[in-house]
């Protein structure tokens, strides 16, 4: 098959702020889009103690899911998105 010439890659990078509140909601949406997701990194920045705040970056492609994917993103409070197309 081949793939679509319009299709891009996307890297969204993800902060989310006080994880103890926000944490279940985000996971709740990773796993809604979990066949859409080709790569998920996270990163502690607390070293061995883990921070109030996390960063994921996810892979997936452009289109309307992904669209979709960082407007479900953006309503959960303490989100701040950033977005990398290659």
């Amino acid at each position: 098959m081949l793939q679509n010439p319009i299709t891009m890659t996307v890297i969204i990078g993800i902060k989310l702020k006080d994880k103890k509140s926000n944490s279940l909601k985000l996971q709740e949406i990773l796993t809604k889009y979990n066949c859409a997701i080709k790569l998920r990194i996270g990163i502690n920045n607390g070293g061995f103690f883990c921070s109030e705040d996390g960063i994921i970056l996810i892979q997936t492609e452009s289109g309307d899911i992904e669209l979709n994917f960082e407007k479900e993103l953006l309503n959960i409070s303490g989100i701040e998105l950033q977005r990398m197309i290659f």
